[in-house]
């Protein structure tokens, strides 16, 4: 039976919903199907439609220590559409009382509202199914509306979307009033790295086992975590997947907690270590794990220093913090460091500082993995900003690289401040002070001052003082 309506046709959805779908309808908890739909010209409808909703799923990663391979066969798609030219369809699906999910996962581009919002955007799109469904089963089951996408908040900002569009219909307040008492928009969040199509020698190997070819194969890690928000009893009367799939799925009524584990500890690490790295001449992730100075630093900034700032217990944070070291190790990612530092100052800001901030608060010391983290990305973003694209020739050990930072120009302006010349050369102690002082104080980067913080001056100058002197980091 259809229950669900999937907006995407994309390889996270497969390893996540599709993935979760399966394993409750084997366990006996879900009987339920998902119609894809395919909102763009491009995307894998034909070919979902013919291999009739069944792909492979083959989870790659390390466990307990070793490399781990799996394949899963997944049957939980029914079928796919094509919104350009089978609308009407798809409105019929919507319209059916056993519907009761609706999941998306558009790119950020198509998780907005214009001034003009297109009649084919994913906002309107979502809103004539609500409308069409209010229109025919207005006393009908409640409805369950679970983004995806990489947004914060994100149920909260697709439900005021679809209210704005909702108060140009005739009908508005009828249909806003069945909206908030009917439709329930869960925030969510996903975390699981999913590569896609797997290395051709792999795709034969597994195409060999399976004994049929499967275009749809779609390679992704072990790890799977999908947080969603909202009344948890609701919730699983509506679409019990949580109970089946050994933890991936979580109903909770505020999804903080994961939201911040997350972002503190796997994303956190990964914005410390990029700078470094890339200073050192390391291009993936995987390769930080086994480096002489890099990986017991990742190891200390993991355990030693994030993961006691948070409010996890120290077992919870030990398991979590081996979990992402497990995930950096997998030895069938290749997760580009280059791509990890774009926007590297926000992230920062985002992702690091809150740790800084917690770690003093709690033990009134500053966590030296992280400040050494911070005085690398602000050397990295002095590095750089001598070089143009163009140039092709990083400062530090001749590789090419090239960073995007929206705050390039604030930190740029802190350097220019106390160093006219704007050379690459080694930089004078007085003047790496001069400009620590400048920057950590600027509560726009920042959101605070963090020149405030007690001895954060003078660490981070002599953290920076240690890259000039031995900026790639080759050895311990």
């Amino acid at each position: 039976m259809e229950r669900v309506l999937q907006f995407g046709t994309g390889m996270l959805l497969r390893a996540i919903n599709a993935a979760a779908v399966d394993a409750a309808n084997l366990a006996g908890t879900f009987d339920g199907s998902i119609v894809v739909i395919q909102s763009t010209s491009h995307g894998v409808a034909e070919l979902m439609n013919r291999q009739q909703g069944e792909f492979t799923l083959l989870e790659q990663g390390v466990e307990h220590g070793a490399a781990v391979q799996r394949v899963r066969p997944i049957r939980a798609i029914s079928r796919a559409l094509l919104a350009e030219t089978e609308w009407d369809m798809i409105r019929e699906v919507a319209t059916r009382p056993e519907l009761r999910v609706i999941v998306s996962n558009v790119t950020e581009a198509g998780f907005r509202l214009d001034d003009e919002p297109a009649i084919n955007g994913f906002p309107a799109r979502l809103t004539d199914l609500l409308h069409a469904r209010f229109e025919a089963i207005a006393h009908g089951p409640s409805l369950f509306v679970i983004p995806t996408e990489l947004v914060p908040d994100n149920g909260a900002r697709l439900a005021a979307m679809v209210d704005t569009l909702a108060q140009r219909l005739p009908d508005a307040d009828a249909f806003r009033e069945w909206l908030a008492n009917r439709v329930h928009f869960c925030s969510s969040l996903v975390d699981r790295i999913t590569t896609g199509t797997p290395t051709p020698e792999v795709r034969d190997k597994v195409e060999l086992e399976l004994a049929h070819p499967d275009a749809l194969i779609t390679a992704t890690e072990l790890h799977s975590l999908w947080a969603i928000e909202g009344d948890p009893a609701a919730l699983r009367d509506a679409f019990p997947v949580d109970v089946a799939s050994a933890g991936a799925v979580i109903f909770a009524p505020d999804i903080t907690f994961y939201r911040e584990r997350k972002l503190r500890l796997l994303n956190g690490s990964h914005t410390a270590l990029a700078p470094l790295a890339l200073m050192s001449g390391v291009h993936t992730v995987r390769e930080v794990t086994v480096h002489p100075v890099l990986g017991p630093l990742l190891r200390q900034v993991l355990f030693d220093e994030i993961a006691p700032s948070t409010d996890l217990t120290a077992a919870e944070g030990a398991s979590y913090a081996q979990s992402v070291l497990d995930r950096f190790a997998n030895p069938w990612l290749n997760h580009d460091w280059r791509v990890i530092a774009t926007n590297q100052t926000a992230k920062l800001r985002l992702r690091v500082v809150p740790s800084i901030l917690a770690f003093v608060e709690r033990f009134g010391r500053l966590p030296p993995g992280l400040v050494r983290a911070m005085a690398a990305s602000l050397r990295y973003v002095r590095a750089t900003s001598r070089i143009g694209p163009e140039e092709g020739e990083g400062w530090w050990h001749g590789a090419s690289y090239h960073i995007v930072d929206i705050d390039f120009d604030l930190i740029d302006w802190h350097w220019r401040s106390v160093d006219s010349t704007a050379t690459a050369a080694a930089i004078p102690e007085r003047i790496l002070a001069r400009f620590t002082a400048s920057v950590l104080s600027d509560a726009n980067i920042w959101g605070r001052d963090l020149a405030a913080i007690p001895g954060m001056r003078e660490a981070v100058t002599k953290e920076m003082m240690k890259l000039e002197s031995q900026p790639n980091l080759r050895t311990p």
